[in-house]
């Protein structure tokens, strides 16, 4: 009887023991699952976000001192960001690069970046998504009430001979979570810069 008690008590100790184990294991496998997710999601989100990038920038290297420079890669950008949703992006920053490393202006890339004459021009996300051919007004500079009046298109260099402005276009969006498993939307910055095509 005794040796019968102790055989049951042993088996209900392995038992409980393998179920807590079997508890950590799972566990750590739903983490990794959902960890892989966000990864993937965050990964195609920035891919993403580098196209659209590289695409207003393109835009704005072909364009050059076009009136309609801005609008034009906007809608670049904005055809780009389709898949992440407008209402994810933050700013889109449109800038004159004067180093080597196309680095972003300090201004025109702090947690409210802010327009600066002859340097950028900067869109919210809700402005790239609302913006109108008719906002950019000015057929041959930019008016007063231009969003791009701050660095006009028609004053950038497209010259081989005077030197050629450099262009960059800087995105700061939100890549949601799915899973909510890791909390707030991760932050996500690109930029891509290229020379204006000289004529």
């Amino acid at each position: 009887m005794t040796r019968r008690r102790r055989a049951t008590c042993a088996s209900e100790g392995e038992s409980g023991a393998a179920m807590v184990e079997l508890l950590i294991v799972l566990g750590v496998l739903v983490l990794l699952v959902f960890g892989i997710i966000e990864f993937g999601n965050g990964w195609k989100n920035k891919l993403e976000v580098e196209t659209a990038a590289r695409a207003g920038a393109r835009v704005g290297s072909s364009l050059g001192n076009d009136r309609m420079a801005d609008y034009g890669l906007l809608q670049s950008t904005k055809s780009a960001l389709a898949n992440l949703g407008l209402s994810n992006v933050e700013y889109v920053v449109v800038y004159k690069s004067t180093t080597t490393n196309g680095a972003v202006p300090a201004a025109c890339s702090s947690s409210t970046p802010t327009s600066q004459t002859n340097v950028c021009n900067v869109y919210t996300g809700s402005q790239v998504n609302t913006l109108t051919q008719a906002s950019f007004t000015g057929t041959t500079s930019c008016t007063g009430s231009s969003p791009d009046r701050f660095w006009c298109p028609v004053t950038r260099k497209n010259v081989q001979s005077q030197g050629a402005d450099y262009i960059g276009i800087w995105i700061k969006a939100d890549s949601a979570t799915l899973t909510a498993f890791f909390g707030s939307p991760l932050e996500i910055q690109s930029r891509a810069v290229m020379r204006l095509e000289p004529k």
